[in-house]
C-alpha cells in the first residue's frame, strides 16, 4: 500500500515518532515484537490488513486513512500534519513579538478560528493558528482574553486532531495567560478538563475543573467537565452531584 506521500511503513514510522514512542515502546504498545515493527517501518514485512493497520492507527491515535495516504490535503497544498507542526512550532515560542496586527483584526480571526472550529472545518483553522497566535502574543499586554482565546481554540483543535498532548500544551499556556483574571482562568480550565480528559487523565480533569472559581456561566461549564470526568472515572454519584450543581 503506498501513495503520492510514501510507504504506509515510512507514515507509521512517522506518526510513531511523532508520538514520542520508542520502536520497542510501539510494539509494547501493540503487543508486538520490536523486530516486527521495525521490519513493517522499513517495507520488509508489508503491512496489507486492514484490522492491523486499525489497531496501529489506534495506538498511534490517528485516522486509518492517514496510515493509508488517503487523507486529503488543504486547499493550500498543505497537510494538516505539516500544519499541526507549524502550531507546535508557534507553542514552542516564548518571546513576545512587536504588535503587527490591531485588537480589530486579530479579534475577526479570532473569531474565524473559532467558528471554523465549530463547523469541522478543521484544515481551515490549523493554517489560521499559527499567524494567529503570534499576533495575540503581540497584543497580550492590553488584551490577554486573545491570547487566551487563541490558545483555547487551538487546544481545542488539537485535541480534535488526535493530539491531546500538544493540546493540553495549549490549555496550559491558556492558564498562564489569564493571570489573576478569575474570567479568564475559568475558561482556560475548560480548556485544560478536556485535554485532560482526552489523555485519560479523568481523575486530573476533576480536579482541573472543580477546584477552578470563576463566574457563572463559565463555573457551570466547568462543574459538566467534572461531571463528565468524574463519569470517566467511575464515580457515578460524584458526576450526579456536579451535574446537580451546574443546573
Amino acid at each position: 500500500m503506498t501513495s503520492a506521500d510514501g510507504p504506509i511503513g515510512r507514515r507509521v514510522a512517522r506518526w510513531r515518532t511523532r508520538r514520542r514512542m520508542t520502536q520497542q515502546m510501539f510494539a509494547d504498545r501493540l503487543g508486538r515484537s520490536k523486530s516486527w515493527v521495525d521490519k513493517t517501518e522499513r517495507g520488509v514485512r508489508p503491512l496489507d490488513r486492514y484490522p492491523v493497520i486499525q489497531e496501529i492507527a489506534r495506538v498511534l491515535r490517528v485516522d486509518p486513512l492517514v496510515l493509508l495516504g488517503e487523507h486529503h490535503p488543504t486547499p493550500t497544498g498543505v497537510s494538516l500534519v505539516d500544519g499541526v507542526d507549524g502550531i507546535r512550532a508557534a507553542l514552542a515560542r516564548y518571546d513576545d513579538p512587536r504588535a503587527t496586527a490591531s485588537v480589530a483584526e486579530t479579534g475577526r480571526h479570532l473569531a474565524h478560528a473559532w467558528l471554523g472550529y465549530q463547523h469541522a472545518h478543521y484544515a481551515q483553522v490549523v493554517r489560521l493558528l499559527p499567524g494567529l497566535l503570534h499576533a495575540a502574543r503581540g497584543l497580550r499586554t492590553g488584551k490577554p482574553g486573545l491570547l487566551v482565546q487563541a490558545y483555547r481554540v487551538a487546544s481545542s483543535t488539537l485535541v480534535k486532531l488526535g493530539e491531546p498532548d500538544l493540546g493540553w500544551l495549549a490549555a496550559d499556556r491558556a492558564m498562564a495567560a489569564a493571570g489573576g483574571d478569575p474570567a479568564l482562568a475559568g475558561a482556560a480550565a475548560v480548556s485544560v478538563g478536556q485535554a485532560l480528559r482526552a489523555l485519560g487523565r479523568d481523575r486530573l480533569a476533576t480536579v482541573a475543573a472543580a477546584r477552578r472559581v470563576a463566574p457563572a456561566p463559565v463555573y457551570g461549564t466547568l462543574l459538566l467537565q467534572a461531571a463528565l470526568a468524574a463519569a470517566g472515572c467511575g464515580d457515578g454519584h460524584r458526576a450526579e452531584e456536579l451535574t446537580e450543581r451546574a443546573v
